[in-house]
């Protein structure tokens, strides 16, 4: 299993040399390569995840990958890392002025789609969509204390499966938004990722054994690592800016 901080570490100064491109489109590009790895993936498919994501992000092929060497890392640092930990996302920062009202307009905008199509704006999807993911941040990490404080996985089951819960809510307001087509792909990515995160948690949470929940843990965490990517990809789409400084 990789260490993932090891893993962050290599790959960003992969894709600094490499690719290049904005802060934000390197920190995307280096969660695809690292989500790839955690997928079991090889370092070809990592590094074809990273240019594909900034490609995807800035429009085109980044600057900077028009002089890269086509060298390719021959490995990633691995280690034992022991149980693995889940990521602790952080709330997107968004002015605090605003957001109920963007809230509204979503709402009239979606009532009246069938009659103008998709009207909403940038800056009212980024509000909407930090609405959302703040709202499933509080339960994630709420919940995962009580986890991380369980000493048995009968105690873990209730918080796992409100985790999953607040994924489907997630959902449900991704889906009342009208997407224009610009956002469409990746906010459907989003989508399908907290569905694949939520039925994860779902199965972890039937867990009967110790091992069992350490078997089940590992594919739930692959599920949040990806979330983690497609919840990020959107929020840099809309402009959203991201944390820095997210808790270990």
């Amino acid at each position: 299993m990789i260490d993932q901080n090891q893993a962050r570490k290599f790959w960003s100064s992969w894709v600094r040399r490499e690719i290049g491109g904005s802060e934000m489109i390197q920190e995307a590009a280096v969660s695809a390569a690292v989500n790839e790895l955690l997928l079991g993936h090889d370092n070809q498919a990592a590094a074809d995840a990273a240019r594909n994501t900034a490609r995807q992000l800035s429009g085109g092929v980044p600057a900077a990958s028009a002089t890269r060497s086509t060298s390719m890392p021959a490995t990633t640092p691995t280690v034992n890392p022991g149980k693995p930990l889940f990521r602790r996302p952080w709330p997107y920062v968004a002015g605090a002025a605003g957001i109920a009202v963007a809230a509204i307009i979503v709402v009239l905008a979606t009532r009246s789609v069938h009659n103008f199509g998709c009207l909403i704006g940038q800056t009212t999807l980024g509000h909407r969509t930090t609405t959302l993911h703040n709202a499933f941040v509080d339960v994630y990490n709420r919940d995962f204390k009580v986890i991380d404080a369980c000493s048995s996985v009968d105690c873990e089951k209730a918080p796992k499966l409100e985790i999953a819960g607040s994924l489907k809510t997630y959902n449900d307001g991704l889906n009342a938004v009208c997407w224009p087509d610009k956002y469409k792909a990746h906010a459907t990515a989003l989508m399908q990722a907290n569905t694949a995160m939520a039925d994860a948690f779902t199965t972890w949470a039937t867990a009967a054994t110790p091992a069992e929940d350490q078997s089940l843990q590992i594919a739930a965490k692959e599920q949040d690592d990806r979330q983690g990517v497609a919840d990020d990809i959107l929020s840099i789409d809309l402009g959203v800016p991201l944390p820095t400084n997210a808790p270990s």
